[in-house]
């Protein structure tokens, strides 16, 4: 594994789960779980690795997270650029299906191509591609809102 997948990994649970606590100790043990899998076949993928442990401890920590009430703070280390709204992403956290949300911060966020989500999941690439469809439409929603907002409330 690579720093830049261990990178993904934390990433992937950062923008999942809105805790940094949680999204710390989900990221060590789907890091442990990756290396387990790639240690049994060194010809996996590290994406594929890494979207089939992160899906198995999402499972594990989903229940513990109330999704649309983030728990961050400055002092974990977690920096977000002043200039970045999180509004729009904690709205569609909460209200998006549990398929969504993954294959968004799988796709767009990590970068992982439709085939090796697949790949990692066992499900077919037309099945991501709906599910990451239906998202995205809802998230640009979420954020056209964002910006009337703002664009509309300047010239007062």
């Amino acid at each position: 594994m690579t720093e830049a997948d261990v990178q993904s990994i934390a990433l992937f649970f950062y923008f999942a789960l809105l805790d940094d606590q949680k999204a710390i100790e989900a990221s060590s043990q789907a890091l442990a779980l990756c290396r387990a899998r790639k240690a049994r076949n060194p010809d996996l993928k590290n994406s594929v690795a890494i979207v089939a442990a992160t899906k198995t401890v999402w499972d594990k920590f989903k229940v513990r997270v109330s999704r649309g009430r983030p728990n961050t703070t400055v002092e974990s280390g977690w920096l977000i650029p002043d200039a970045v709204d999180l509004g729009p992403w904690r709205e569609f956290q909460k209200s998006a299906s549990e398929d969504e949300l993954l294959t968004v911060i799988w796709s767009k966020i990590l970068k992982i191509s439709d085939d090796d989500i697949s790949a990692g999941l066992g499900i077919t690439e037309g099945t991501i591609r709906y599910r990451l469809g239906r998202a995205l439409r809802k998230l640009g929603s979420m954020t056209q809102g964002v910006s009337k907002l703002k664009h509309g409330s300047a010239g007062k």
